[in-house]
């Protein structure tokens, strides 16, 4: 029998009755953690037992306990709960939620760097933990990939092991290094890469400290590197402790310079240069409510993807339509008494192309779904989509300059064009024929059409209305996957639930974001939970399209403003209404899926969250009064600059 099978054993005679033991899910310096089920809630739990070395020697001990003690009165969404501290037959231990995922250090070892967005993600949520915790007087001492946990279907980092870490290079030294010869990452982490100079010398620290080893972290996280290496654990002390970092950009040339500046920051071996906190950290790091979200070009092609048939379609789809219109003419003209039936069987014809164009469609979300993305990501492109639209027809409409003439010729091509077509489906339905019909009857549209249509090309008039055009651009694809039908036609091609893709939701606005992660936290609620706020989808996709709209209100306002000269008043009210919009959609937003991070943590009440929503909704009628102030102002600004 192995030594580890039993330990197994033996801890669980230990807990019989209480904890049923499952199997081991690692091991390391400070000690075995077990997936184990709590007998009396009946829920999976991790423990993690420290080692029996440790356990013997009276003042380790009884400082782990301490310190285990000291570390389950903390309650975050970011830290994993410590639910029980205590010995039993020798074993010392501790009972902490199990989180459903697996570390960062896996994460990093398996799948390589993270993506900008992703590595800040995961340093704010762990920024904020470590605020939380060092404000109750807990330093961590040990903040390591291996100690941050990323759980599954959320993406949600959780900090573990706080105040039971080791503190001093010796212990430290047992563990291996983190890089290999060739710069790679090797199978384990040790701790003395990521403690900090104050700690590696003995002095004495705070929470300074776990800042910097959130600095090397991070540096990991983005570059696949470390910032000091060395074959023994003294010469890399000495290195840190007497070398300036390197700047994270001269590993990772592509990372954005707020995040590089977070970094670089945080490594500086003065503490006092450091952030003071984590709050600041995380503050440094919050997205700009003004990020332009850019499409990946995985989905930027599906964007541009066009059905290499859609000209010989929609060619069809006049050719008969017009012949349909011929007939219902012809039909209620009285000269074709039979002519429903042929109306509908053209009207079938005419239709027919409807199947390959959403064939196609569906072939090309398959390919999407298959490369990893979601429903979700596609949404939020098409979402991306609509607003360059938005703003390059705002950018035009702000330049163009319409004069009664360019009226009067679109009002002549928009006539002449069904004109046309109709004398073509009367000449084809047999109403009228060209034997006994002048001529010029004939070509008359057909010339008038080409005349106009040629002249208002020419000068750029927009004979096609706002709302047609919008319709015409979004197409059969963009309704497709907005709609009920699409959401259930993704799940049975096999749509992932969670994006697989590299910088996946770089490209999604903040509202997007939250609104997904909210949705998923929200599915993972208990059913009596998910019963009792039920209101709470309808709450979320309200304020997210609350904050979309008045980001593209903001994405219009820019567009007009580079484009020409406006009414200085106007503008600045405008965007303060859009901005007020934005600010407090994307807050409340944020304060909900905070909230539902407090129930997946282990809290019970639900009063915050239906105070959430009540105030959505509060929120929503806010909105209305100031869109109606926003157009009162607008009014008199206009009234007053009217000669």
């Amino acid at each position: 029998m192995t030594s580890s099978t039993q330990e197994f054993l033996s801890l669980q005679s230990a807990l019989a009755g209480e904890y049923s033991l499952q199997r081991e899910l690692g091991r390391g310096g400070m000690g075995i953690v077990y997936l184990a089920r709590d007998v009396q809630l009946d829920r999976d739990v991790a423990i993690k037992v420290l080692p029996q070395p440790m356990a013997e020697n009276t003042a380790s001990r009884q400082r782990f306990l301490r310190e285990a003690r000291t570390a389950a009165g903390l309650s975050h969404p970011h830290i994993v709960p410590i639910h029980r501290v205590g010995e039993a037959s020798g074993f010392v231990y501790f009972v902490m939620s199990y989180v459903e995922g697996e570390t960062l250090g896996e994460r990093l070892r398996t799948r390589g760097p993270l993506s900008s967005v992703d590595a800040a993600r995961v340093m704010r949520e762990v920024a904020w933990a470590l605020a939380y915790a060092h404000g109750r007087g807990v330093v961590h001492r040990d903040v390591k990939p291996d100690n941050i946990l990323l759980e599954a279907g959320t993406g949600r980092a959780l900090v573990t092991d706080f105040g039971i870490a080791s503190t001093t290079a010796a212990e430290a030294s047992d563990m291996s290094s983190a890089i290999s010869s060739a710069g790679a990452l090797a199978p384990v982490m040790g701790t003395a890469h990521f403690i900090s100079p104050e700690q590696a010398a003995g002095e004495t620290i705070d929470g300074r400290s776990d800042l910097y080893a959130l600095g090397v972290v991070g540096y990991l996280a983005t570059s696949g590197r470390l910032p000091f290496d060395s074959r023994t654990v003294p010469a890399l002390l000495l290195r840190q402790a007497t070398e300036v970092a390197p700047g994270v950009r001269t590993v990772a040339p592509g990372l954005s310079s707020a995040l590089a500046s977070v970094i670089d920051r945080c490594l500086l071996r003065d503490p006092v240069a450091r952030f003071p906190d984590g709050e600041t950290l995380a503050a440094a790091l919050a997205p700009t409510s003004d990020a332009r979200p850019s499409l990946p070009p995985t989905l930027r092609a599906w964007l541009n993807a066009r059905n290499p048939l859609l000209v010989p379609y929609a060619g069809w789809g006049t050719a008969f339509g017009a012949l349909t219109l011929a007939n219902f003419i012809a039909w209620i003209s009285g000269n074709r008494p039979a002519g429903p039936a042929d109306i509908g069987i053209l009207a079938a014809i005419t239709s027919a192309p409807l199947l390959p164009l959403v064939g196609y469609h569906v072939n090309q979300a398959v390919r999407q779904f298959r490369a990893g993305h979601t429903l979700a990501d596609l949404r939020a492109a098409i979402e991306v989509a609509r607003r360059e639209r938005t703003e390059a027809a705002a950018l035009t409409e702000s330049t163009y300059r319409e004069t009664v003439w360019h009226r009067a010729l679109r009002v002549l091509t928009v006539a002449s064009a069904p004109w046309f077509a109709v004398t073509i489906g009367l000449l084809m339905a047999g109403v009228i024929h060209e034997n006994r019909t002048n001529l010029v009857w004939i070509f008359l549209p057909l010339f008038s059409t080409l005349f106009f249509g040629a002249i208002s090309n020419a000068l750029d008039v927009p004979f096609v209305p706002a709302r047609v055009r919008e319709w015409w651009q979004s197409g059969i694809r963009d309704r497709l996957w907005n709609s009920r039908v699409g959401a259930w036609l993704a799940k049975r091609l096999g749509a992932p639930e969670r994006s697989r893709v590299v910088e996946a939701g770089a490209f999604r606005a903040t509202e997007a974001a939250l609104s997904v992660a909210a949705s998923d936290l929200y599915a993972a609620l208990p059913a009596a939970h998910r019963t009792q706020l039920a209101d709470l989808p309808a709450t979320v996709a309200a304020l997210e399209a609350r904050a979309a709209e008045a980001r593209a209100e903001l994405d219009v306002l820019d567009a007009m403003a580079a484009a020409a000269p406006t009414d200085a008043e106007l503008m600045t009210n405008r965007r303060a209404v859009a901005t007020a919009h934005l600010t407090k959609s994307v807050a409340a937003l944020e304060g909900i899926r905070i909230d539902l991070l407090r129930l997946h943590a282990g809290a019970n009440d639900l009063a915050p969250l239906t105070t959430l929503i009540d105030a959505a909704r509060q929120l929503g009628d806010e909105v209305s009064r100031l869109a109606d102030a926003q157009q009162e102002v607008e009014g008199i600004v206009r009234g007053r600059d009217t000669p």
